[in-house]
């Protein structure tokens, strides 16, 4: 005869600093929809609803996981001697910090947190940008343009993250499929593709930001 199942317990100390932990261990893996209200609720030993008394909603709960994952990257922050260094290190340790936690990275790529995470982030910016000799608007829209630039890229690379080896299988059926095409038809990319898909994400990321840093100190010239 089959057991009845053990009746879930109330998970003592629960709290939103407990729960946001316990997200954090699930977000560093791959598994998918690892931040299903089930999922975080057996994390932490107790019933799912009981995570509505501390957050209104799963929205809020990202929210404010997103946030963490930001004031994690911002931690230990020191401005560089110059504007560039500031931004570079900025953009670089935000990136990472999603990174350790995909499952957050996707959710962060389409949203803003409203938090003090976030707030420390943009004031660190803008304060770069304002060294950089930028005035308030044009600092304001550099900022857009770098900070749309780290999320939405992270955003993608932890896409790339989660898929796991059906990257690096898209990346070979790449390179076959242009084997397959007549020569001469697109020479160029024909003799391109293998270069470009051994590319590796991190080393792409950093070209690109290197070369959004150039644009940026080349409007400063202007």
């Amino acid at each position: 005869m089959n057991k009845a199942p053990a009746p879930r317990r109330r998970a003592q100390g629960l709290g939103r600093e407990v729960i946001l932990e316990a997200c954090l261990r699930l977000a560093a893996g791959t598994e998918p929809d690892a931040l299903s209200f089930r999922k975080i609720g057996r994390e932490l030993g107790a019933d799912p609803t009981a995570l509505y008394r501390h957050f209104a909603d799963k929205d809020e709960l990202l929210l404010a996981l997103a946030d963490r994952v930001i004031a994690m990257g911002m931690d230990g922050y020191v401005p560089g001697t110059g504007w560039e260094d500031s931004v570079r290190d900025l953009m670089l340790r935000i990136r990472a910090g999603f990174l350790h936690y995909p499952q957050v990275a996707t959710l962060a790529a389409l949203r803003v947190t409203r938090q003090e995470g976030e707030r420390e982030f943009i004031e660190a910016m803008l304060a770069a940008l304002s060294q950089a000799g930028f005035g308030r608007r044009e600092a304001a829209l550099v900022y857009r343009a770098c900070g749309d630039f780290v999320l939405a890229w992270t955003g993608f690379s932890a896409g790339l993250l989660l898929l796991g080896e059906k990257s690096a299988q898209d990346d070979e059926a790449w390179v076959r499929s242009y084997a397959q095409v007549p020569k001469g038809k697109y020479p160029l990319a024909t003799e391109s593709v293998e270069v470009m898909a051994r590319v590796q994400d991190e080393e792409n990321y950093r070209f690109a930001l290197e070369l959004l840093l150039g644009g940026i100190a080349a409007r400063l010239r202007a």
